[in-house]
């Protein structure tokens, strides 16, 4: 479980975190569709990925292989909105429980020896920072219903003699539940250290015991404690994410998403009768300048600020012990896992849909303004060709946001076959003026011809610079011939950035579509070249 995070700088490596935070004002909200006592500004779009892979690493086929998976919310929240929701493949049930939990049912037929299946669910969230007003009250706003956020339960013990003896005299200043709530929220604050070593149980029982958890003890006993003094309270399971400081590399999953199984973390809600639900993370405290004394972190209570970004998915997290299944023959592995995209990777247009360049060409359609527009609202064209001209203009956009151009410096030279009002004018001339195209010699530029992988090469590079005319390329057929592209090649190549269409071929002389030009353009903007060039 997260307590705090205190990392390194934040590299755009991760799916243009820096380019895709989208941010605008929301009005006040309420759960019940009211403008009340929430405000809520600062929205970001994320997507919450889970992923369960099936394993087969026996040497035998496995059959009927049955999952119950647990899924994440796909309900709002007062501070998030769901966008949306992809599972892929489609489960053949879902369940879903009384208090709004839900579980997909799988069934894959059969698994072969050395082969793997995953499993994912995508949620898009717009997440909001939230503060309170609690001075005027609703009337409507009242406890009916919420019986169950008031009762004990096994993790959640406000029966405990204890607890509501811990509770009563933290509260005894106070007759005022809201005011209650901040006391038990220092109270339990100051009494819990933060300790992340496993124990059986995490229980707010045990918490109180052991006078130490971590999150999930401090959320456990915090919420037990409202409860015990009549005041209702729930769990929120989910993500901590503080996009204000500088994530490093450690903090990326393979995929190049962050690794959210990083960030894992509980607080809770409580509500106020007459006022509606309120966050609170009682986990965190700090020092005064030279003080030993720990301190409250008020900045958490009733309030969710930048630095502390609560993406809400469950009650209670997922793991790999949440998955439940049974099957006929080896016995599988199965692993969960979750990551958080900075912008939505539920697509938009119907022909990305499980396409390789999806990740790549949302990456760059969220970026903010878009790198890249599809050709109708439902269609990117991620088959159809590029042209010179498209091309040119997708490097120029990236180039304007980290080396942009002196006003009016575009190329003097005068092409013969691009007149002002066509819309790439000022995009070929730019490109021209950046060096990354040239016309041919009988004075055109041709901005509407197809554009080939190798002369797409040939641009990229000409802004990255680099590569040995003499490397070993592993594709026969840029061994002969193509001297003018095989330095390009070579560098994207080396640097990852670019790759043949299969291990031995690179095919210069294919056109290059709109998703594998996304793919490139995105590859590099991820790329640790990238970085010392525009960054460092």
């Amino acid at each position: 479980m997260l307590q705090k995070i205190r990392v390194g700088r934040l590299l755009l490596g991760f799916g243009l975190a820096w380019f895709c935070l989208l941010l605008w004002p929301a009005p006040a909200w309420a759960e019940d569709g009211s403008a009340a006592y929430v405000q809520r500004d600062g929205g970001r779009i994320y997507t919450v990925i889970n992923t369960v892979r099936v394993e087969n690493r026996s040497s035998r086929l496995i059959r009927n292989i049955n999952l119950e998976v647990p899924l994440a919310s796909n309900q709002s929240v007062h501070w998030q909105d769901v966008l949306g929701e992809e599972l892929f493949p489609q489960p053949q049930s879902i369940d879903q429980a009384a208090d709004g939990s839900r579980t997909a049912h799988y069934l894959i037929e059969e698994l072969p020896a050395g082969q793997s299946v995953e499993l994912v669910q995508r949620v898009a969230v717009q997440n909001y920072c939230v503060t309170y007003d609690v001075s005027e009250q609703d009337s409507a706003l009242e406890l009916e219903g919420l019986d169950v956020y008031l009762a004990p339960s096994d993790e959640i013990n406000s029966d405990s003699s204890e607890i509501i003896s811990f509770a009563k005299a933290a509260t005894a200043a106070s007759a005022n539940p809201y005011l209650q709530a901040r006391l038990l929220f220092s109270a339990v604050n100051g009494y819990l250290t933060y300790d992340n070593t496993e124990r059986e149980s995490r229980s707010a029982q045990a918490a109180y015991a052991q006078g130490s958890g971590n999150c999930v003890d401090y959320a456990n006993l915090y919420a037990a404690t409202l409860r015990a003094m009549g005041i209702p309270a729930r769990v929120c399971g989910g993500f901590l994410y503080d996009p204000t400081v500088q994530l490093d590399n450690a903090f990326l999953s393979p995929k190049g998403h962050i690794n959210a199984d990083r960030l894992r973390h509980n607080w809770v809600e409580f509500y106020i009768k007459g006022v509606g639900w309120l966050v609170a993370d009682p986990t965190f405290s700090y020092r005064d300048g030279d003080s030993s004394g720990q301190m409250t972190d008020w900045s958490r209570f009733a309030n969710i600020v930048n630095s502390h970004r609560l993406i809400y998915t469950c009650e209670y997290l997922p793991d790999n012990n949440s998955v439940i299944y049974n099957y006929q023959g080896a016995a599988p592995l199965i692993s969960y896992s979750s990551e958080l995209a900075l912008y939505s990777v539920i697509s938009p247009f119907t022909d990305l849909t499980n396409h390789w360049a999806a990740e790549a060409v949302l990456g760059l359609y969220y970026n903010t303004p878009p790198l890249v527009n599809g050709l109708s609202e439902s269609y990117f064209g991620v088959g159809e060709n590029l042209t010179r001209a498209q091309f040119a203009a997708l490097l120029n956009r990236a180039l304007d946001r980290v080396a942009p151009l002196p006003d009016g410096a575009l190329a003097d030279k005068l092409y013969t076959d691009i007149a002002t009002g066509h819309w790439a004018y000022d995009d070929i001339y730019k490109a021209a003026a950046r060096g990354l195209l040239s016309g041919y010699t009988d004075g055109t530029v041709r901005p509407d011809a197809y554009i080939t992988r190798a002369e797409a090469a040939v641009m990229l590079n000409r802004i990255i610079g680099g590569g040995d005319l003499a490397a070993e390329l592993p594709y026969v057929d840029m061994q002969q011939g193509y001297a003018w592209a095989r330095t390009a090649v070579g560098n994207l190549y080396r640097l990852g950035i670019m790759h043949g269409v299969a291990p031995d071929t690179f095919a210069p002389n294919k056109l290059i579509t709109r998703g594998e030009g996304a793919a490139i353009i995105y590859r590099w903007l991820q790329s640790d070249v990238y970085y010392e060039k525009y960054f460092d």
